[in-house]
């Protein structure tokens, strides 16, 4: 299972890297944006493979004269302290991904101090990986002790400004999981938070917020935080996160934030805003499945590279980016899930979604080499 891999376009980068890290196979991506006016890798594309190799010791990386082809061949994953600044073109949330997936495997822990964007509209904030990737993670390590993301600094697009740390634990290798029961909700919280604007925006959007949610559930709770100064980063800008937590222990995640001032669009109103996130949510409760949406990715990965054991977990309807995050376990690793339609306990009750899944899988039995032994 040496032999190089080869893809063809710029779709699911970030996949293909990491897979490529955990397995130790090489790969080889063509045809990146080779039909655009401008070409080849984007600036956020070569801030990753800048990251990675802060974190790795040993990995090569080849980019051709137009960008559009690169080689990559894996290295030993280090970890350890790592000060990085993500730029401006994406999130922080988009390299923060990748750190939290390579996080348990590396040598020594990860201490992450990353610099950059913390929000930009229609893009996953530091606050949902926060909420809803970190229950997941712990749900597969057992020491979990100091595992954290901090968004210290607020920093909106297009000027940034934020900063954001990451503390994770290694591990020799991942347990095992079955979980097929969700739960029902029983409160939701939030935050809304307001940088270098009117500190009223807040409360406009949690009331728009909690009138959305009142007939849903009583115990909603959103607290506000309001930056300047330093502390709110470089762009004005403001939104609302929520989150829903299920008798089990499972987290939904919605979100709504403004986005940056263009000439001839509307701007966004904070009472649309609210609105808006409470309806994410709702709909993000109704797909239902034992993780968010957003952190099935994550979930497939890790039962993959469990111990030879077998995993059970209960999906919402796939999204295409956890659908090729299968088809990828199975190039790298060889891995098959075995998805089946849920059947539901009792016909009577509404149980949103049909379109639930059970996928289960014998993991590899991946083992971490890297880590040190004390």
């Amino acid at each position: 299972m040496s032999e190089e891999l080869q893809y063809s376009g710029v779709n699911f980068f970030r996949q293909r890297l990491v897979y490529s890290l955990l397995s130790g196979r090489s790969v080889k991506i063509i045809d990146i944006r080779y039909k655009n006016e401008s070409p080849g890798v984007k600036d956020f594309e070569t801030s990753l493979l800048k990251l990675l190799d802060q974190i790795t010791n040993g990995i090569k990386v080849t980019i051709n004269q137009t960008g559009t082809v690169v080689h990559f061949q894996p290295g030993v994953l280090i970890g350890g302290n790592v000060s990085f600044d993500c730029g401006t073109s994406r999130c922080i949330s988009y390299f923060l991904e990748v750190l939290v997936v390579l996080a348990p495997f590396c040598k020594r822990p990860i201490n992450a101090k990353l610099n950059g964007v913390t929000n930009k509209h229609d893009e996953l904030s530091c606050d949902a990986i926060r909420a809803t990737w970190l229950p997941i993670f712990k749900k597969f390590i057992l020491n979990d002790e100091n595992l954290e993301i901090k968004v210290l600094k607020r920093g909106f697009y297009p000027l940034g400004g934020g900063f954001v740390t990451f503390k994770s634990p290694v591990t020799k290798n991942l347990r095992p999981i079955t979980i097929e029961k969700v739960g029902k909700v029983c409160k939701i919280r939030g935050l809304a938070y307001t940088c270098r604007v009117n500190s009223s925006f807040a409360n406009r959007m949690v009331d728009a917020a909690k009138e959305h949610l009142r007939n849903f559930i009583a115990d909603v709770y959103i607290t506000i935080d309001q930056r300047k100064g330093e502390a709110g980063g470089k762009s004005n800008g403001y939104g609302i996160f929520l989150t829903a937590e299920t008798t089990d222990g499972v987290f939904y995640h919605g979100e709504a934030m403004s986005r940056e001032a263009i000439d001839g669009e509307t701007p966004l109103v904070p009472e649309d805003l609210g609105k808006a996130a409470a309806e994410k949510l709702l709909d993000e409760i109704y797909r239902g499945g034992a993780s968010d949406c957003t952190a099935s990715f994550l979930v497939s990965t890790f039962m993959a590279l469990t111990d030879r054991n077998a995993s059970k977990f209960m999906y919402g309807s796939l999204t295409q980016y956890s659908v090729y995050g299968l088809r990828h376990l199975k190039d790298f690793f060889g891995i098959t899930f075995n998805l089946s339609q849920r059947k539901k306990e009792n016909e009577e009750t509404q149980d949103g979604c049909k379109e639930k899944l059970i996928g289960s899988c014998i993991g590899v039995g991946y083992t971490n080499l890297n880590r040190a032994v004390l």
